[in-house]
């Protein structure tokens, strides 16, 4: 039984050979020097620009991933798949103007259009199935089969029933489905910042983004996870990915925490936990905040204005649980010998610095996220000329070998993006928006509160497995009009709601993807990584509810307002890293103490004057308190 259920599991990455490697560099080449055309220079064809993007990495979904896990190479069937692939998204590139001019309605489809319909939508569904997983598969399927046999259900949760012809006009004629919103974000946007990541990563620039963050606190107690956790977030918020995080910063961050005396468990979930949060993470926040800009109609800017105090929290949160952590035993996590400055950090990567520089004025300056993505590009390759190591230089070879590393990534997000696509429209054209509504509000009655905490439920279960771009898709299409056109909850503060949980499922057992991402580098349990993972980052899981009830950490607001909002959320921070931080014979914070800490950290968040006041106090007093004994404990020993 079990190993027939291996047939349907996830693909595994397989190495490519030498002909697609070649083949990757080609496609990997024209797609980056496409989509820089397209996001600067050419006129607006979402179609078309959805439809080059899908013949140049829809087939390698197919050449790099295996059918499931018990195959370990590429078949002949993978390769007919990936040209059946191509085929497909050359024919809707080259029909282009039958979609331009089409009207839903005035005819009927051709024959040729359905059955092109029904292969893109076969691909796409088995694409995600290899390189995403059954989760976002699943949700897919369901929608699909609740479209097409809704009208048998009985009650309020059945439809009129959809003709295969207008399901297909939806889904790949028009630009609603799998060449709607998603997809056109990912072809543009997340390719481009995908892209400088890589760029960035390849010149050397991680390596500066480490030793200043060793610099700024690799001498404090837990000096080193602190390290870690502020270079895994500053990638984390160009890659977008906790995941992809994981993968490329966690093969140096876990083994060196590992090294100063943490525990394999431990250094897996400071790592997951630190990489979770750079979805949120300015200025870049990944692919997530490209779509909140089309979701909402905001400007990037506003967006990664908003986005500063609630990632500060988050990250103050992780900063304050590790420190507390490390009272327990200062010499855990520090590296003795450790006397790098922020000079000697400097000296030889300040060039590394450029690009950043860039970056942030030119997203300061309100230029859009395609200029502000391309030039830092060139800027980054003009940055490169200065290294000291020619090989880390962005001459030709290296360009290309960019340009294979970002359609390698881009291929995860591909898949998922067209399968989102795919739900969102099967969603819209079914009416599942207001049957889900009237579900919610059933549930959940007239509270607010209680209808955050079963939005907060149905995210985090919606995305196990799934990648973060997909959870908060899916969240956008369903919860998203619930909060803001049933609850009146301002755009801004239900969409960061909605971002926070996104980013939180991927440390959130039990199906923490980030989480198994590092068991394999940190050689423990998954489990145990992500329950550890979930107690370092339980600020994550709060600042969503605060941000609801508390829009001053958007910057909404007077002044006063403003810092009020910011101090409780620093006391919110302290006393619930109080209550989580770690115990060895009652010190540094006893259980009293603890338990007291969390209910007046809670009692910040709900925006009642009076309530607010008594748990300010309370987290005041635990703190002060715990950190008199404890200061007492040391002079006496």
């Amino acid at each position: 039984m079990f190993t027939r259920l291996r047939v349907v599991l996830p693909g595994i990455p397989v190495e490519p050979g030498k002909w697609i490697r070649t083949l990757g560099y080609v496609a990997g080449l024209c797609l980056a020097i496409y989509i820089m055309w397209y996001a600067l220079l050419a006129p607006s064809n979402r179609h078309l620009h959805g439809a080059i993007f899908i013949t140049l990495t829809l087939p390698f979904a197919f050449l790099l991933f295996s059918v499931n896990p018990s195959v370990k190479r590429i078949t002949l069937v993978d390769v007919a798949l990936a040209a059946l692939s191509a085929v497909a998204g050359l024919y809707y590139a080259f029909n282009n103007e039958f979609y331009r001019t089409y009207i839903e309605g005035m005819y009927s489809l051709p024959v040729i259009e359905l059955v092109m319909g029904l292969i893109l939508i076969g691909l796409s569904l088995e694409a995600c199935r290899r390189c995403v997983g059954l989760g976002l598969t699943a949700i897919a399927t369901i929608v699909i089969l609740y479209a097409g046999l809704g009208q048998y259900i009985y009650g309020e949760f059945g439809h009129l029933g959809i003709s295969l012809e207008y399901f297909i006009s939806r889904q790949t004629v028009g630009e609603d489905g799998i060449f709607g919103v998603p997809l056109s974000v990912a072809a543009t946007y997340a390719f481009l910042f995908v892209f400088f990541g890589t760029l960035y990563q390849y010149s050397g620039g991680g390596d500066l983004m480490f030793n200043v963050a060793a610099a700024l606190t690799g001498r404090s107690i837990a000096g080193v996870p602190k390290s870690c956790v502020v270079s895994s977030a500053l990638y984390g918020s160009v890659s977008g990915s906790p995941v992809a995080d994981v993968v490329t910063t966690g093969p140096i961050t876990i083994p060196m925490m590992i090294k100063t005396g943490i525990s394999p468990k431990r250094a897996g979930g400071i790592e997951s936990a630190a990489s979770c949060g750079g979805a949120f993470l300015p200025p870049v926040m990944g692919s997530v905040a490209f779509l909140m800009m089309e979701f909402t109609g905001l400007s990037y800017l506003e967006i990664v204005v908003a986005s500063i105090i609630p990632a500060a929290i988050y990250y103050l949160g992780v900063f304050t649980l590790i420190h507390f952590d490390g009272m327990r035993d200062p010499s855990v996590g520090t590296l003795e010998d450790n006397r790098l400055t922020m000079a000697q950090a400097l000296r030889n990567d300040w060039h590394h610095l450029l690009p950043i520089v860039a970056l942030v004025t030119l997203i300061a300056q309100g230029y859009t996220a395609s200029f502000v993505a391309s030039a830092s590009i060139a800027v980054v390759i003009v940055s490169s000329m200065l290294n000291r190591k020619p090989e880390r230089r962005i001459l030709p070879r290296a360009f290309a070998f960019c340009c294979f590393d970002t359609l390698q990534k881009m291929v995860v997000l591909g898949a998922a993006v067209l399968v989102a696509g795919l739900i969102i429209a099967g969603i819209d054209l079914s009416g599942l928006t207001g049957k889900f509504t009237g579900l919610l509000i059933r549930i959940a009655g007239e509270d607010l509160l209680a209808i955050f905490l079963a939005s907060a439920f149905v995210i985090v279960l919606l995305g196990m497995g799934m990648p973060t771009p997909a959870v908060y898709i899916m969240g956008a299409a369903l919860i998203a009009p619930v909060l803001v056109g049933q609850f009146g909850v301002p755009m801004l503060q239900a969409h960061m709601f909605l971002l926070f949980f996104s980013c939180m499922s991927a440390i959130t057992p039990p199906m923490a993807v980030a989480c198994f991402a590092a068991a394999t580098i940190a050689k423990a349990p998954p489990m145990q990584i992500a329950f550890e993972a979930s107690r370092i980052g339980i600020v994550g899981f709060f600042v969503p509810f605060y941000i609801a009830y508390n829009p001053g950490v958007l910057w909404i607001g007077s002044p006063l307002e403003i810092m009020v909002d910011i101090i409780g959320a620093i006391l919110m921070v302290a006393g619930l890293a109080i209550a989580f931080s770690r115990l060895t014979n009652g010190l540094p914070f006893s259980w009293s103490v603890r338990i007291l800490s969390s209910v007046s950290g809670a009692l910040i968040i709900y925006p009642q004057p009076v309530l607010g006041i008594i748990g300010a106090g309370g987290v005041v007093a635990c703190l002060f308190t715990s950190l008199m004994i404890t200061g007492r404990t040391r002079v006496v020993k």
